[in-house]
């Protein structure tokens, strides 16, 4: 017997199976989806079986042929799996063995009996006196006839999922009760569940929401996890002994053969997006495993990615509303404090007067207050006041930020992770006229802290957040108020569900506003209205107060007024006039190389096969950030009808070393 095997691995894009024999003692056991061992170069890695030839006497070979070395008969990837792979390979142009890869079972030398199988618990969460296994409890609030009117309208498609859903709710309006509601009826199926969320950070609070009502039917799956709570969460699930999955992107990857739903809340982060090959979107991926095993997909946001509202209006996507928030809650009011006037004022503080005042008369109330600025440090850059020179990183191109660690004055760099001293001299001129501009996360907690003495004020962003248990523990003080000002970036913005939290101060609305790509007023106009929406909940009204120098930006504007429908219309005309998706996909190719020449020269003669090939594309030029980690980068990007792309593959598979990027979320 020989067999056609997937290896986990990276291979020539005209080659995706080799051809191995099969063991006597092994021949009984083999089947289509196998996960085996193989002898691959000089190592043993492991492979999927994608075909199996019984009769090999008829067939000749140029080769030896190698054995298979052993079978893992815990697992078989399910055939919906294996088309979901090539699926991924085709769509977003990486080689079968790194699709497959995606879906087989975490590494692992043996398993441990120690292994906490409660979800909560491998969260790093405190629950105790659980119900039984599998007893659901009357922990889950009851709906209101809007979410009852949009629950029911969703139990008619569990069922006979025709197309995926969208929940589109404004923050606050109870879409976790609805997801909840849902997967108890799906339960009644004996169905499998799978809850994604964006960030690993986000897990505990859903997770504990979930194990509440569901308690010993959730496992929990990401990156966070020991390699011990990876397999063993895997393996519950393959088995169909949780019912639950729920994490970040990694969550949607553990094969079912009993799936019936699939929930991506906040189906608009960024976060959804690997940024490593193979660069696949979790939402596109849901879809397609969605259809192949007969679930419904239901996306869940406040503010939906254009392409995906779009897909909603022209029908692709069912579409249900939530326009009002949870037990009557109005959403906050907003007002925009133009920073122009602030000078006038002689006020040089990034706190505005308005600011100020609001925050005192909340600390005055005994209330919290959340301050957000997208940006971490003291200041954006350091410059010399005599000459203009921008203190840069060695290794790339863009300025460093000024930190203080451990009372001490640093410049980093939030690419390569580069630090070095402030210097003390300008290394251009030798002046000592070295001025810090703009400001940063710590700049806003010192001045705060100036400000207002008295209160108890702590700041949060991606290297204070750094595991699970700190999220937990800020999430815990937050509730038990030991914080009455929050500071942070925009890990603030993301489900965060804090009772008395009356004023959200947006510091710098124009934070990236500016950038030169097509989605900046778009992750602007989501990120204040997903921040002001931390305001605001059952016993008040609430309040934001955004800072800006262009308060007569559109997303601004129309974030202030949480009106997203009016976004959307002006959004959707520019980008139908511009052509950018969801008008056409693009595909990012970026050459990147430690010789400036080489990276030119490489996208250089792919911009000449693109050519030939008639395949419309915008450049070749200089990356916007145009030296990485010491390597120079030069990028071109593709547009494009139709995704696969057959000429755009066979470009891609002359230089597929290159960093091919389908439907980028970023082209920096």
């Amino acid at each position: 017997m020989i067999c056609e095997v997937i290896p986990e691995k990276r291979t020539s894009p005209d080659k995706d199976t080799f051809t191995y024999k099969v063991p006597s003692n092994l021949e009984k056991e083999i089947q289509i989806g196998s996960v085996i061992s193989i002898p691959f170069g000089k190592k043993n890695i492991r492979g999927v079986i994608a075909k199996i030839l019984v009769d090999d006497s008829k067939i000749s070979f140029e080769y030896k042929i190698k054995e298979i070395q052993s079978i893992n008969p815990d697992f078989i990837i399910p055939d919906q799996y294996i088309e979901t792979a090539k699926w991924i390979s085709e769509y977003y142009l990486c080689s079968l063995g790194e699709a497959i890869e995606l879906f087989l079972p975490p590494r692992i030398s043996r398993t441990r009996n120690s292994v906490v199988s409660l979800a909560c618990r491998q969260a790093g969460c405190q629950l105790s006196a659980l119900p039984a296994c599998g007893q659901v409890v009357s922990k889950k609030a009851e709906l209101n006839s809007e979410q009852l009117e949009v629950f029911n309208e969703l139990k008619q498609k569990i069922d006979n999922p025709k197309k995926p859903a969208l929940l589109f709710g404004v923050t606050g309006s109870g879409k976790t009760e609805v997801y909840i509601k849902l997967v108890e009826e799906v339960l009644r199926s004996n169905k499998q569940i799978i809850v994604l969320t964006p960030e690993i950070m986000l897990t505990p609070q859903i997770v504990n929401k979930f194990e509440e009502c569901f308690p010993g039917l959730v496992c929990l799956m990401h990156s966070g996890l020991s390699a011990s709570q990876k397999y063993k969460s895997y393996k519950d699930f393959y088995n169909n002994e949780k019912k639950i999955m729920i994490g970040p992107r990694s969550a949607l990857l553990v094969p079912s053969n009993n799936l019936g739903l699939i929930i991506i809340d906040e189906e608009q982060e960024d976060a959804y997006k690997q940024e490593k090959d193979p660069r696949y979107h979790a939402v596109s991926i849901a879809e397609i495993i969605a259809k192949k095993t007969e679930s419904l997909l239901l996306l869940g946001s406040a503010t939906p990615r254009i392409e995906t509202y779009h897909k909603a209006i022209k029908g692709e996507y069912e579409l249900f509303n939530l326009k009002n928030r949870y037990q009557k809650m109005i959403l906050p009011t907003a007002e925009i404090v133009d920073l122009k006037n602030e000078i006038k004022y002689d006020n040089l503080s990034p706190i505005s007067g308005k600011l100020q005042k609001k925050i005192q008369e909340v600390l005055d109330n005994k209330r919290q207050i959340i301050l957000f600025l997208n940006r971490r440090g003291m200041a954006t850059f350091v410059s010399c006041r005599e000459c203009g020179e921008v203190i840069l990183c060695p290794n790339c191109s863009v300025p460093m930020i000024y930190h203080v660690y451990d009372k001490k004055n640093i410049l980093d760099c939030h690419h390569c992770d580069f630090k070095t001293k402030v210097p003390d001299i300008c290394p251009e001129c030798g002046s000592q006229k070295i001025k810090f501009f703009g400001a940063g996360v710590d700049k806003i907690e010192s001045e705060v802290i100036n400000m207002f003495p008295k209160a108890r004020i702590r700041k949060v962003d991606a290297k204070s957040l750094s595991n699970k248990n700190d999220y937990i523990k800020l999430h815990q003080d937050i509730k038990d108020h030991k914080i009455d000002i929050l500071i942070g970036t925009q890990i603030l913005a993301k489900g965060l569900d804090i009772p008395a939290v009356d004023l959200v101060g947006v510091i710098s609305a124009d934070t990236g506003l500016h950038l030169p790509y097509y989605r900046a007023g778009e992750k602007v106009f989501s990120l204040i209205t997903q921040v002001s929406g931390r305001s605001g909940r059952k016993d008040n009204v609430g309040q934001t107060i955004i800072q800006t120098y262009w308060p007569e930006s559109n997303a601004v504007l129309l974030a202030a007024k949480h009106d997203y429908h009016t976004f959307y219309e002006s959004e959707i005309k520019d980008r139908e006039k511009l052509g950018y998706p969801p008008f056409c996909h693009l595909v990012s190719v970026v050459s990147e190389n430690a010789n400036e020449s080489k990276a030119k020269n490489e996208i250089n003669e792919i911009a000449e096969k693109l050519k030939k090939g008639k395949i419309n594309f915008i450049g070749p030029a200089k990356c916007f950030l145009s030296r990485i980690n010491n390597k120079y980068r030069y990028h071109l990007i593709i547009k494009t009808d139709k995704l696969p792309n057959s000429k755009i593959t066979e470009v891609f598979k002359t230089n597929p070393y290159l960093v091919w990027d389908v439907d980028p979320v970023d082209l920096l």
